[in-house]
């Protein structure tokens, strides 16, 4: 199977702006294009990213799937409460917070189907359609979905294609409406919360002869995490993005301590995984 677009190629790899909402009208195609404040609006126009260039700028990112089973392999155990909460979705009252929270999600549900956490998916998806409806993506979680969610639970291959192919219609719409900010926002989501995930459980575990080569699979993050900040940049004129590029260069300063020929030892370890939390839990609680 191939695909040209970047969440079709993350999912594939591993098997896997700012308007307040404060309304209760369903958002429409034409709210989310015509807001002062979004990142797809006429103002921002002249910096959307041609989506050639979007694919080739982020061609190298990978999706969670990759270091979710890197996590899976070493037996690092499952942790419940390294997901984000699903109540937290009642904080996406902005645009742009729904696209990276969206991708927050998407790696969660990553994480469960990774370890065949089959009972916690219910919620995630149900957290996940909701705001793929929200950003007007009504087709990417669909009622055809939800049943087959339901008629296929506890099976890992099924659950793995549907939500290969919820992501994928994510990609065609977004690409489609030339809302690749929103697409943008989404992967750095997704990358952001299998960092975290990947940091928080592996700190929780003694470090083995088994498992220390986890380390260096969390420092070769530093590439993909400044091809997000490169990624992001394009919008860096919208307020929401500037600021999580700012936290995202935080994170780049503590990766700036590990030379080329040092292993990561477990205090840049802790620095990272700080910085990381830090900027989540801003994401996920809407600060």
């Amino acid at each position: 199977m191939k695909s040209k677009s970047l969440l079709n190629k993350l999912l594939l790899s591993s098997v896997l702006f700012i308007s307040a909402c404060n309304s209760d009208t369903p958002t429409t195609k034409e709210d989310v294009f015509n807001s002062s404040d979004s990142l797809t609006s006429s103002e921002s126009k002249s910096t959307i990213m041609p989506s050639e260039k979007y694919e080739m700028v982020i061609s190298d990112i990978p999706f969670p799937f990759e270091i979710l089973d890197n996590l899976y392999a070493k037996k690092v155990p499952f942790d419940e409460k390294a997901m984000n909460d699903v109540e937290n979705v009642e904080n996406c009252n902005l645009y742009n917070s729904k696209a990276i929270n969206f991708g927050i999600y998407g790696a969660d549900l990553a994480y469960s189907v990774t370890y065949e956490e089959f009972q916690q998916m219910g919620a995630y998806i149900k957290a996940t359609k909701r705001l793929a409806e929200e950003l007007n993506i009504p087709l990417a979680f669909d009622q055809s979905t939800m049943d087959n969610y339901n008629k296929y639970r506890d099976n890992k291959d099924s659950l793995t294609r549907i939500v290969y192919d919820s992501y994928t219609q994510v990609d065609k719409s977004l690409q489609g409406d030339d809302r690749v900010g929103m697409a943008a926002l989404v992967v750095a989501g997704s990358w952001l919360e299998g960092l975290y995930i990947s940091t928080k459980t592996f700190l929780n575990v003694p470090k083995t002869s088994e498992n220390s080569s986890l380390y260096k699979v969390i420092s070769d993050q530093k590439k993909s995490l400044i091809i997000v900040i490169k990624l992001l940049d394009e919008y860096k004129k919208d307020a929401y993005v500037s600021a999580i590029i700012e936290d995202l260069k935080g994170i780049t300063s503590e990766y700036n301590t590990i030379t080329s020929d040092v292993t990561m030892n477990e205090k840049q370890l802790i620095a990272i995984h700080d910085k990381v939390e830090s900027l989540r839990t801003k994401i996920v609680k809407g600060l």
